[in-house]
Parts: structure tokens; sequence; C-alpha cells
């Protein structure tokens, strides 16, 4: 009966501490896993806490970027305005190209040394042409690299000989002048006076010679010929 209540014992608390082993595992692993959860739950926080800061930068330099565009844009507009503003004003005070041609011949005579004083008084005393002459019309053969024989100028009045020098047809390769192509006339005056001018015909050119202002146009006439209208009017200098 003793030995039988001695391994009863044994065997109740043999039971015992295998349930307080059994208990100490289950709170160990209790233990750990609720410590694995808080840590999972603050790096969970904190990583939503840095994704909403990221966010918020995001916004604040999204929101900032818009409002930069849009000053930005008031000021592009602002600056196309002032340049609109400007270019009218020029518009309204740049000479014409007639007056800027006429600028550029008196800044001309001015750099030669012709007196200011004197250049103003002629501009002063210029006048619409009086008491012109009927209009005459000539032509003449342009000269070329091919060609430069005989009816290659004309004579104004006795007093202007006029020349021109131009390319030849088919890239030069005919003796006749190309009219497409630009043409050099040349102007002598009695006494050697010479004024030139090129560019493609027609072309027009005017010039003062023993008080008469003569102008000429030079236009393309027929083959190798160009033909010149000049007249001539009294000219008050």
């Amino acid at each position: 009966m003793a030995r039988r209540r001695s391994r009863r014992g044994q065997q109740s608390w043999l039971l015992s501490f295998k349930l307080l082993k059994l208990a100490l595992f289950l709170a160990t692993i209790g233990a750990a896993a609720f410590y694995a959860y808080e840590v999972g739950q603050k790096l969970a926080l904190d990583e939503v806490g840095g994704l909403r800061r990221q966010i918020d930068d995001l916004t604040a330099a999204e929101t900032g970027r818009k409002e930069a565009i849009t000053r930005l844009s008031a000021q592009l507009d602002e600056t196309k305005k002032r340049a609109d503003d400007y270019q009218a004003k020029y518009q309204q005070l740049a000479p014409s190209s007639d007056v800027e041609d006429i600028l550029t011949l008196v800044r001309g005579k001015l750099a030669s040394g012709l007196d200011a004083k004197r250049l103003a008084f002629v501009i002063q005393q210029a006048e619409p042409p009086r008491h012109c002459g009927d209009a005459a019309t000539k032509r003449f053969m342009v000269k070329t690299a091919k060609f430069s024989g005989s009816s290659t100028w004309v004579r104004f009045a006795d007093l202007i000989t006029i020349t021109a020098n131009g390319i030849g047809a088919n890239a030069g390769n005919e003796q006749w002048y190309d009219p497409d192509m630009p043409v050099a006339v040349t102007f002598t005056a009695i006494g050697g006076k010479e004024s030139r001018i090129e560019g493609k015909l027609p072309l027009q050119h005017s010039m003062v010679v023993k008080n008469g202002e003569y102008r000429f146009t030079i236009a393309p006439g027929a083959r190798g010929f160009v033909e010149v209208t000049g007249d001539r009017c009294d000219y008050k200098g």
C-alpha cells in the first residue's frame, strides 16, 4: 500500500512538473509572440509615419511648384506685354525704309568730310522736281564674260554714259546675260564721275549733273539687251 501510494505521488509530481514546463514553454512563446507583435506594430507605425511625411513633403513640393509656375506665367505675360509695348513704340518712332536710306546717305556724306551745315542747307533747299522733260528710252547690250562687243553702252544728253555687266545665261555658258541674275549698271557723267548700282532688274537710279536731275529706270529688253528710260528735271541745289 505504501509503495503504491509513493508511486502515485511520484506520478502526480511528474505530471505537475510536466504541466509546469508546458506552462513555462507556452508563456515563453506567448511572450515572444507579444514582443514580435509589439516590435512589428512599432515598425509598421514608423513606416506609416515616414510615408505620411513623404506624402506631406511631396504635397508641399507640388504646391510650391504650382505656385512657382503661376508666378512665372504671370511674369512671362508681363514681359510679353512690355515687349509688345516696346515694339509698338518702336514702330511709331522707327524711320521708314526710305528715311533709313536717306540717313545712310547722310552718314556717308558726313563720313567723307562734307560739312554738316552745307549738307543741311542742300536738304533744306531740296524741292520736288520742276520742268521735267519728256522721257526717252534707249537700249544696249549687257556685257558678260563671253560678250563685250559693240552696242554695249548708251549716252543721255551727251552727259551720262551707261553700261552694264551681267552673268551669262545657262550658268555662264551663253554670251547673252541672264535677266534673272543680278546686273551691275554703271553711270559715268561727263568729267569722269561714276555711280554704280547692282541688283535684279528692274532697277532705278537718279543723279545730278549740271543743274539737272536725271532719273533712270533699267529693265530687261530683248535677248541680251536692257532698256533704259530716262528723263531730266531742273534741280535747285
